[in-house]
């Protein structure tokens, strides 16, 4: 009897374990090695800013009950002034295209503009900084909202994820979620800056180098016309989401099926004429 009933215990925890996961709503990975911009920003010169802290490698949303959670994966993060969230150097952007067409086509960093595409403007702005920084905002043709409540950000135990949390009641009036376009940006953080984004500039210890806005890494494909370095020099935005996703991967699929019957024919194509030389 009592293994009938501890097994039992252990269906209800696996049960309550499950309904407490979250779902994941998006996900998709950033090329390794892209964290130069539009194609020449540099790190600051100073020792602490270590190689990989800006390089964007995959990002996740997910929901459960009661928060959206966003989250960024990098190669390195580094805490240097003990911010409480665990870490310093990335300053994050997630503008979400939620109702189309419309929107707000402007993204302000710091001191750059930049733009969406038409009729893909956003209408939720998720704005990760450490130093309790992190704030939502929603835009409608009342204007702009901002919540500095039930929004935080903090490292992950794996020491490589920052995630954003937001209740889900703060989105509880945006459309179907697994309809959202992300526009995802990763620059450096500066509380002393406009925006806290890090400034290009000649002091090469503090600042960064190069042209171009202060986004070291934008969530883009590696080929095609909507890469991070086209879209970057342009100056006009392109988001990513779930059904981008599928075409891209439908099309790595059908290019690699492609090869694979190209292959096969050469190969054929070969064996017949070395059979016929032997003959």
């Amino acid at each position: 009897m009592r293994i009938v009933w501890f097994g039992f215990l252990i269906l209800l925890v696996g049960i309550s374990t499950a309904g407490a996961q979250s779902t994941i709503i998006f996900e998709m990975k950033d090329p390794a090695g892209d964290d130069w911009g539009a194609g020449a920003l540099a790190y600051p010169g100073h020792e602490i800013f270590s190689a990989g802290l800006f390089d964007l490698q995959k990002f996740r949303v997910s929901a459960d009950e009661t928060h959206f959670y966003f989250d960024f994966q990098f190669p390195a993060v580094t805490n240097p002034f003990q911010a409480p969230e665990g870490y310093f150097h990335q300053r994050l952007e997630v503008y979400m295209d939620t109702s189309f067409p419309g929107g707000n086509e402007n993204i302000i960093l710091g001191g750059w503009r930049l733009r969406t595409r038409p009729q893909y403007g956003w209408e939720v702005r998720l704005s990760v900084a450490p130093f309790n920084e992190t704030r939502l905002f929603t835009w409608d043709s009342q204007g702009l909202r901002q919540y500095d409540q039930g929004v935080s950000s903090s490292l992950q135990a794996d020491g490589k994820t920052i995630r954003a949390k937001v209740e889900r009641g703060l989105l509880a009036g945006q459309p179907e979620c697994r309809r959202w376009r992300y526009y995802v940006l990763v620059g450096s953080f500066d509380g002393l800056s406009p925006g806290s984004w890090r400034p290009l500039g000649d002091n090469s210890l503090w600042q960064a180098g190069g042209e171009g806005p202060p986004v070291f890494d934008l969530l883009a494909p590696r080929w095609g016309w909507k890469t991070q370095k086209r879209q970057l020099a342009r100056g006009v935005l392109s988001p990513v989401s779930v059904a981008g996703v599928k075409v891209s991967l439908w099309i790595k699929i059908g290019l690699i099926s492609l090869l694979g019957i190209a292959v096969l024919f050469g190969a054929a194509y070969h064996l017949r004429r070395w059979n016929n030389d032997g003959a």
